[in-house]
């Protein structure tokens, strides 16, 4: 079984932990998890492509083992752009395949627009668009600033499979203990609340600029794909905006919500076979 390597390295002055699978040699796939996740949330979907690539699935700044936030502007987009261009610059990256959940795939868009030095030549996005209704950031950002305690873990567990079925994750139960294991943190009185900063919710009130990224979207040449569940934040307009302007993403419709870890039968073939198209 191929199994992932733990590593860091120090970009842009912070502290960057990532897994990686497979053989340096092998092309790139990096794997960007969504706001509140974590390296490990898309490790079935890695496993799998490490037979042909050498995949990278980083913890964002503030979430997972990586630094949490420490000045203001570490919770942007465009110092996660640069974070990331320092990250394939120590991995002697010459080109990379993206694939991006939520905040992930925002983070893609602006690197598939950017990158010269090291070509985003595949970009998957993970129901996520270029825009984001403020009504929607003003309720990610109340629940990520006010982070809920829990008396124990499986009060948290319990919690994390309830919102996560409401918004229509499926999952067995080993699944969701995994899950709840790798977004828990256990607090200084005892509690038990989710891993990540709260601190990354300055991203919602202070850069509103990260929510409209229709000027990088439009100048995209990469081959991209949108994931989009059937309880998406990608409406029915912005998707057919994103198939008709820029890269003239190709749509592949799953079950499901938001959320996804992307390792169901049918994501990771289509995954596998976009990446190799």
């Amino acid at each position: 079984m191929n199994l992932p390597r733990s590593r860091f390295l120090t970009c842009q002055n912070r502290q960057i932990h990532f897994t990686e699978w497979g053989q340096p040699q092998s092309p790139k796939v990096v794997i960007w998890h969504g706001v509140t996740g974590t390296c490990h949330d898309h490790e079935g979907l890695a496993a799998q492509l490490a037979q042909q690539y050498h995949v990278i699935c980083p913890d964002a700044i503030g979430c997972g083992l990586s630094d949490w936030i420490k000045e203001n502007r570490d919770s942007s987009l465009s110092f996660a752009a640069d974070v990331t261009h320092d990250l394939l610059r120590q991995l002697e990256a010459s080109s990379v395949r993206w694939i991006g959940s939520s905040k992930g795939g925002s983070l893609g868009m602006i690197l598939a627009a950017q990158m010269t030095e090291c070509p985003i030549t595949h970009l998957v996005l993970n129901d996520v668009g270029p825009s984001l209704p403020e009504r929607f950031r003003e309720g990610i950002k109340r629940k990520l600033s006010n982070p809920i305690r829990f008396t124990s873990f499986l009060e948290f567990e319990r919690h994390v499979c309830d919102f996560l079925s409401n918004m229509g994750l499926s999952l067995d139960e080993q699944q969701w203990r995994r899950l709840a294991r790798h977004w828990v943190r256990r607090n200084e009185d005892g509690s038990f609340s989710f891993h990540n900063d709260p601190a990354i919710a300055n991203q919602f009130s202070d850069y509103p600029e990260d929510f409209d990224l229709w000027s990088y979207y439009d100048r995209i040449t990469a081959k991209t794909l949108l994931i989009k569940g059937e309880k998406s934040i990608v409406t029915p307009e912005q998707c057919e905006q994103m198939q008709q302007s820029g890269p003239h993403c190709t749509l592949f419709q799953r079950a499901g919500g938001h959320v996804t870890l992307l390792d169901s039968p049918e994501e990771k073939a289509q995954i596998s076979k976009f990446l190799q198209s």
